[in-house]
């Protein structure tokens, strides 16, 4: 992912609370840092908890995967950048990067895999034309971006 193509729409800062008995933040706070970057893309293309609830649907997550490169301390400024990798009418699957802000160090990485739901039905439904017009916008610039280090490791 290169910083110029992505969409740095969360920053966060680790937290004293936040860290391990390993001296570094515990791995739990990864996934709620990447879940906020995740809301703030839904802000991001319209798809807003006010939205949400007007229209009687939700995303999903169905599969999500977390490489841990490098701690992150207490105190450490962190930033996101997200890129859209794929979508189709009722699927979007994102890549998060949580950059150290100091230096730009990645720390760590995940991609999550994200279905659109009708909260009716509980079943799977299209996203509504504008959403799905903004996602498909998105993904276009991202299309020729770098897509980095797979978030599954490929080494064992």
């Amino acid at each position: 992912m290169t910083e110029a193509g992505a969409l740095w729409l969360h920053s966060a800062s680790v937290r004293p609370e936040w860290v391990d008995y390993n001296g570094h933040m515990s791995e739990a706070y990864y996934v709620l840092i990447f879940g906020d970057a995740t809301d703030a893309f839904y802000d991001h293309i319209g798809l807003g908890p006010d939205m949400r609830e007007a229209n009687k649907v939700s995303v999903y997550t169905v599969e999500a995967h977390i490489r841990y490169l490098t701690e992150a301390h207490e105190g450490a400024a962190l930033r996101i950048g997200t890129i859209v990798l794929s979508h189709d009418a009722k699927r979007l699957r994102l890549r998060h990067e949580m950059l150290r802000s100091e230096d730009g160090k990645l720390l760590a990485l995940t991609e999550v895999l994200l279905l659109h739901v009708d909260k009716t039905s509980l079943r799977a439904s299209a996203f509504a034309p504008p959403i799905s017009a903004r996602i498909a916008e998105i993904a276009r610039l991202h299309a020729g971006l770098p897509q980095g280090e797979p978030a599954v490791s490929r080494h064992w």
